[in-house]
């Protein structure tokens, strides 16, 4: 069962309703339900529904897996940013010198595509090659 005050910030927040803490609270009633006590109607305009709130819930849900998996393809990212430095494969600059600059091109080409346009589902994230050390 989903929280009623998930549900809330869920239509509040797919409805682009800006709103604090306090802009409403949610109280357990005598017979143990969870209900809206206070709503700052001139603010948020109307009480939703229970449908209206049922309905945003998997909408945000999977705006929140997207963004998760948007934060791990950055980091990871971030993270091999080094790999992709002109002269990280280059001899003539670098000794020791990164031998398969390609394969961190290609699994960094992957991570960007997940960051550009997230899915909700990664089904398999791209392996980080293990660095290849060549000296002259």
């Amino acid at each position: 069962m989903i929280p009623l005050n998930n549900k809330i910030v869920a239509y509040l927040v797919i409805n682009n309703i800006s709103f604090v803490s306090n802009d409403y609270v949610v109280m357990i009633n005598d017979n143990s339900v969870e209900e809206i006590s206070y709503w700052n109607e001139p603010k948020l305009g109307p009480i939703p529904t229970q449908q209206q709130m049922d309905d945003a819930y998997p909408v945000w849900e999977s705006q929140q897996l997207a963004a998760a998996n948007k934060a791990k393809a950055q980091q990871l990212l971030a993270d091999t940013d080094w790999t992709a430095t002109v002269d990280i494969n280059n001899p003539q600059y670098s000794n020791p010198y990164l031998a398969n600059q390609d394969a961190f091109l290609a699994y960094r080409s992957q991570l960007r595509a997940i960051a550009v346009n997230p899915p909700v589902v990664v089904d398999n994230w791209p392996v980080r090659p293990q660095e290849v050390w060549q000296t002259v």
